[in-house]
């Protein structure tokens, strides 16, 4: 029998590296040794931890002559990376830029591409699995990529941007009132999200294939982040009957939601407001100046041309169709209707998440 003695302090610093370890060997090792020091024998430690009694007369031997180091795993020898450290600025730099700054016609990287690209700029052969490591090791990791518009206008955006930031000061200091206005679309078909599955056996989520939609206009404040929604359904057989087409069946909607929202930001209480919106079809027409003449406090301010991500309640949809419609499935509009005020609700009660959701949350700034 070897007995093990240990000292209070000997017994504390076994058992704090027994909890912070990862290494399921060196645990094994420390129970074995504190459990010799609670005078258990070698073969009752052996049947408790299910190993060979020859496994545990080893682990104590050694760490009576080599203490806590001799039980730790040496690391296997292994061969120097392939891929120097000091690439790895310019790897992240690749990844940032995209690989159509390099003149690769592909959309976004992936590990492959990244090994292949490495190997014809700079002779490195390296394998996808090893680039994933290194990548893992760099602080490169996957993302859900978001498109840019390539035929939008830098000039133009920049120009919107600076025009917006003097709006939004005027706003601040109440001289007028600053709205970003759009229309979601939401679709019988239930919106698809990250859910739990079984390996080989893919999730199926069941549809209807309904063909009616719901849109909802909508205007988010900058300001106080107060939302204002006005839902409009649309059915298959809707022109069919009416006879008008979707274009004048939309314009006549946001003509509608126009003078809804000349009620809500009255003349009398709101001299000017200024409106944020696309390049929409049925942005434009007879119905929508017949509108902005019933209220001309409301002026429009448009979105430059392929450039949806300059309007900032376009990340409001998201977060509402997280809310209301992923992985939903509605057998008919009335349903999807209330899921859909529900999910309004939850941000028309709370503006402050609305901010935090189109704006992000604000940075905390070093006392």
């Amino acid at each position: 029998m070897i007995r093990i003695e240990l000292a209070a302090g000997e017994v504390r610093c076994l058992e704090g590296v027994f909890r912070t370890t990862g290494d399921r060997r060196l645990r094994d090792r420390l129970q074995m040794v504190l459990m010799a020091h609670r005078q258990r024998t070698i073969a009752e430690i052996a049947t408790d931890l299910v190993v060979n009694p020859r496994t545990v007369t080893r682990c104590l031997r050694a760490y009576q002559q080599g203490g806590l180091d001799a039980l730790r795993s040496p690391q296997p020898p292994g061969g120097q990376p392939h891929i120097p450290d000091q690439l790895a600025a310019e790897i992240r730099q690749w990844v940032i830029d995209g690989p159509a700054k390099q003149g690769l016609e592909i959309a976004n990287w992936t590990y492959a591409d990244l090994a292949e690209h490495l190997q014809r700029t700079h002779g490195i052969a390296t394998s996808r699995s090893a680039m994933h490591r290194f990548c893992r090791k760099i602080g490169i990791r996957p993302y859900r990529p978001t498109y840019r518009y390539l035929r939008g206008d830098p000039d133009k955006q920049a120009k919107f941007r600076q025009e917006v930031a003097e709006l939004r000061e005027q706003a601040r200091q109440q001289q007028l009132v600053l709205l970003n206005q759009d229309e979601a679309r939401i679709q019988m078909v239930p919106t698809l999200s990250t859910t739990l599955g079984v390996k080989g056996h893919r999730p199926v989520v069941g549809t209807r294939d309904c063909k009616d939609v719901l849109y909802v206009f909508g205007v988010v404040n900058q300001i106080t982040g107060t939302v204002r929604t006005t839902l409009v359904e649309s059915r298959q057989s809707e022109k069919r009957k009416s006879g008008q087409s979707k274009t004048a069946r939309m314009q006549q909607a946001f003509a509608d939601h126009l003078r809804q929202l000349g009620q809500w930001y009255p003349k009398e209480k709101y001299p000017r407001v200024v409106v944020i919106i696309d390049n929409a079809p049925w942005h434009r027409g007879e119905a929508i100046k017949r509108a902005l003449a019933e209220n001309p406090h409301l002026e429009f301010k448009r979105v430059p041309s392929y450039s949806p991500q300059l309007n900032v309640i376009e990340r409001l949809w998201k977060g509402l169709r997280r809310r209301a419609t992923h992985n939903r499935l509605f057998d008919t509009l009335a349903e999807l209707q209330e899921a859909v005020q529900t999910g309004l609700r939850y941000f028309q009660t709370a503006p402050k998440r609305v901010l935090q959701l189109i704006f992000g949350r604000p940075k905390k700034v070093a006392a």
